[in-house]
């Protein structure tokens, strides 16, 4: 597995695992100590083997706004949006985040999906149109937590209460030029800063060294990270960006259906039409349950459904999971089954999102 310069001086001992060729830190010391964390301090994430595409030239906003579900064209400068970038067929290629400053777009990518999106956007260039990949280059970190604005608050000379949800700046940090973003996944107060990769060591040390009697700021691996974006259901993409369209993964949020042109915007429009089949549901079961990813859900004899992905909720103090079945089942708060590989039968229950309520929906920033 590849290492970006960030994760290789901070990963040590700790236990990894690959996406897209990167490795990527699993758990810096207990899953639940992390998620607690994230839900009560503030998770220090290191995000830098995501995607990071600079788009330039003189139609560059054009280019883009051709590929991507939302508008962008009137987008404000230093202002940033979640959208998706479909295929011809109405695919989801991937979730991206696209930062706009005044001379160019920076597009931040899932781990899993950055090389796909990289040849995509390459097979698409046009003439006046420069694409360059900065994955290398540039480190990503991320603050998450009904505190992290606290940390943030040490690292530019303004008030960040002023700075909006997807907005960011620009500014010198020691003489270096960083992006500071108000950008999360976990329904926490979340910031992401993009900084040179070779200073990224010193920048994570400095963060991690924000902490004091009435903040702790931890390290925190991705385990932990997926356990807080499913309890908000922030799209994974490495889990709901595989073989199912945006209608049976419920993104439809992320499309703007008066937009009309855009790549693969007739494909969906067709798949509407079709009707869909199936969709993405969340659902809960007792902790101490068997289940997994791919596991059956049943009714009665009937398979109406699999398991996508499942994992253990401190603060429901059950397993969380999400499946896809038949849209006849899609609904909250219905009995089905799992039927695991040992061919036991457990008891789920669905639910809507959010499945928990964030700390930070009841903190100001002050």
């Amino acid at each position: 597995m590849k290492t970006t310069l960030l994760t290789r001086n901070i990963m040590n001992d700790h236990a990894c695992r690959e996406a897209d060729g990167y490795a990527v830190v699993s758990t810096y010391t207990d899953v639940n100590e992390e998620y607690r964390v994230l839900r009560g301090g503030v998770g220090l994430i290191d995000l830098s083997a995501v995607g990071k595409i600079k788009v330039t030239g003189e139609s560059h906003v054009e280019f883009i706004n051709e590929l991507v579900t939302k508008e962008i064209e009137f987008l404000d400068i230093e202002k940033s949006l979640y959208t998706l970038l479909l295929d011809d067929n109405g695919q989801v290629i991937d979730l991206i985040n696209v930062y706009k400053t005044e001379d160019a777009i920076l597009i931040e990518t899932s781990i899993t999906k950055r090389s796909e999106v990289l040849a995509w956007l390459n097979g698409r260039k046009v003439d006046d149109v420069e694409i360059e990949d900065l994955s290398e280059k540039l480190a990503m970190i991320g603050l998450e937590g009904p505190y992290a604005w606290k940390v943030g608050q040490r690292l530019i000379d303004f008030e960040i209460s002023s700075l909006p949800f997807q907005a960011f700046v620009e500014i010198d940090w020691n003489g270096h030029h960083v992006f500071f973003a108000r950008t999360g996944v976990t329904g926490e107060y979340g910031y992401k800063v993009i900084v040179q990769m070779d200073v990224a060591h010193q920048m994570w040390e400095t963060l991690l060294g924000y902490a004091d009697e009435d903040v702790k700021v931890q390290a925190v691996g991705m385990d932990a990270l997926e356990i807080a974006m499913m309890e908000v259901r922030q799209p994974n993409m490495a889990v709901e960006g595989n073989d199912l369209t945006l209608y049976e993964a419920c993104l439809e949020w992320l499309v703007s259906f008066d937009k009309e042109d855009f790549t693969g915007f007739e494909a969906i429009n067709s798949m509407r039409e079709q009707g869909v089949k199936q969709r993405v549901i969340g659902f809960v079961t007792n902790q101490d349950h068997v289940l997994d990813a791919n596991d059956a859900i049943v009714v009665e004899e009937t398979n109406v459904g699999k398991v996508l992905q499942i994992c253990y909720s401190p603060t429901l103090d059950k397993k969380l999971g999400l499946a896809v079945i038949h849209e006849d089942f899609a609904v909250s708060g219905i009995d089905l089954e799992g039927l695991n590989q040992n061919g036991e039968r457990v008891r789920i229950q669905t639910q809507s999102s959010p499945y928990t309520f964030p700390k930070s929906w009841s903190i100001k920033i002050i």
